[in-house]
């Protein structure tokens, strides 16, 4: 297939049958396979995670007497992302195909910086070597918050240059300071709710955290299923990628099994102990 022709072979396809419109059906079967398997939420999230983060029990937080299923690193990264990612929403910002003002860049670089660095002091300790200071769960909290902000924007930047015509009156992805400032603001909450040990919030967070990672596995997918298909800045409507969509989502879900099943698959040959 073309790229000329790939956005309208989508669009036909999606009019003629009900295979253009199978994306919620997809989400909506992976969502009910998931619920009703006959584990706890907290067996199910710590299996579907496993191959995306070391799940280290020291370096995670708890809501009451349960582990999040990421670490505090990336429960931050993740949980930032969404929260930055509902502000673009909010804001229309999934179609600028704009970058951000120089200025906006390198801040948002220095907030990956910074987790590099945390991460840094954490490996040296693990190594048994001098380090600046005591790593701490809420520093690895707040590092990889800012680090879902950068990712947010990167990732909404990526799939407008990738999926969307251009449009001669987009806007940057993220104006300027002040809104890097507001979607850094919106951390606070989730942070707070990370933080706060309080049992009941177990099942949300980590609902959170699951939907946060199949989202941005998914959207990586499609930018890759989209380039291989030549089809970038092809498409005008969202109707138009239901179904590569929908193709990425099971991609993202088999990635994310092949990931989780071949770690455990090694830690069972190789006898490997729990990390603590």
């Amino acid at each position: 297939m073309s790229a000329r022709d790939l956005a309208a072979s989508t669009r036909t396809s999606a009019r003629r049958s009900p295979v253009g419109r199978v994306l919620p059906i997809v989400a909506v079967v992976v969502t009910a396979a998931f619920l009703l398997a006959p584990w706890s939420l907290e067996a199910k999230a710590h299996a579907a995670l496993h191959g995306l983060c070391t799940q280290r029990p020291s370096h995670s937080l708890a809501l009451g007497d349960r582990l999040l299923p990421f670490d505090a690193r990336m429960t931050g990264i993740y949980g930032g992302f969404m929260m930055a990612a509902g502000w673009l929403v909010a804001r229309r910002r999934l179609r600028s195909n704009r970058p951000p003002p120089l200025a906006t860049m390198i801040v948002l670089g220095s907030f990956v910086g910074a987790m590099g660095v945390d991460g840094l002091n954490s490996l040296l300790l693990d190594l048994g070597h001098s380090h600046p200071y005591e790593p701490d769960n809420r520093l690895r909290l707040a590092t990889g918050l800012g680090t879902g902000v950068a990712l947010a924007v990167v990732l909404a930047f990526l799939l407008a240059t990738t999926l969307w015509r251009p449009r001669r009156e987009a806007v940057p992805v993220v104006g300027g300071l002040p809104e890097v400032g507001m979607m850094v603001a919106m951390q606070a909450p989730f942070a707070a709710i990370a933080l706060s040990g309080w049992a009941p919030l177990y099942a949300p967070v980590t609902t959170l955290l699951l939907v946060a990672a199949v989202v941005v596995v998914a959207a990586l997918a499609l930018v890759v299923i989209v380039l291989v298909k030549h089809g970038d800045g092809m498409f005008t409507t969202p109707a138009q990628i239901e179904r590569p969509a929908a193709i990425a989502l099971l991609g993202a879900l088999l990635v994310m099994a092949a990931f989780a099943g071949g770690r455990f698959l090694l830690e069972r040959l190789t006898g490997v102990p729990p990390l603590t």
